[in-house]
């Protein structure tokens, strides 16, 4: 039978009691729905497993590969079903992902808020400590743009094209931070965020896993 990586790396992983169970039939289900192979390993892995060994012996009486693949050849109907199942698991793995997302969003959005508020209580009262979100917001963007200029219009220096590019992108994200404080965060840009990460790991799960 051939060995995918996702088996590999799932091996890797004995505190997943059902995953031994689980893996000759991974190749299987990863052709049925693609979606489900990034729910295979992680923190939901141990889950996941569980629920589709469940409904791939519960449909087919087995968790055989080779009796389940043959009861799949031979109906067509119970094919449909066991994939339907099995989408439904990924669909549920997803919508629980975006649920922890959409939280830690609100979260991010809350702490950005109270700091505004604590930046603006303090500028009424006029402590100089109201100076120090500018300071830094000016100093982040200032280093930003110093450097995003320094690496287009100059040569970097061999062997450290990888440390200017950490650095650079460090600084973005700093930046980023710095313009989501003052004018302020996006929840639906933020949303958009998440859809085009999750039509990535969509494609990514569809392409054919190598030999």
């Amino acid at each position: 039978m051939t060995t995918f990586p996702i088996v590999k790396r799932l091996a890797c992983q004995p505190s997943f009691g059902y995953i031994p169970l689980m893996l000759p039939l991974i190749p299987l289900v990863i052709s049925l729905v693609p979606q489900l192979t990034k729910w295979l390993f992680g923190s939901t892995a141990a889950n996941t497993v569980a629920q589709v060994t469940s409904v791939v012996h519960s449909l087919t009486g087995s968790t055989d590969p080779a009796t389940v693949s043959a009861a799949i050849a031979a109906d067509p109907a119970l094919a449909n079903q066991i994939t339907l199942q099995l989408a439904q698991i990924a669909a549920s793995r997803e919508n629980e992902a975006d649920a922890t997302n959409q939280a830690a969003l609100v979260a991010t959005l809350s702490d950005i808020a109270s700091a505004r508020a604590q930046t603006i209580d303090l500028a009424q009262a006029r402590s100089p400590i109201a100076w120090g979100a500018p300071v830094v917001s000016t100093l982040v963007l200032a280093t930003f743009g110093t450097m995003l200029a320094i690496v287009l219009s100059r040569s970097i220096p061999a062997g450290s094209e990888s440390l200017a590019n950490v650095m650079l992108g460090t600084l973005a994200s700093m930046a980023t931070a710095t313009v989501s404080y003052w004018v302020g965060s996006s929840a639906g840009s933020a949303r958009k965020s998440v859809d085009l990460a999750r039509a990535q790991d969509q494609l990514a799960a569809s392409t054919p896993l190598p030999s």
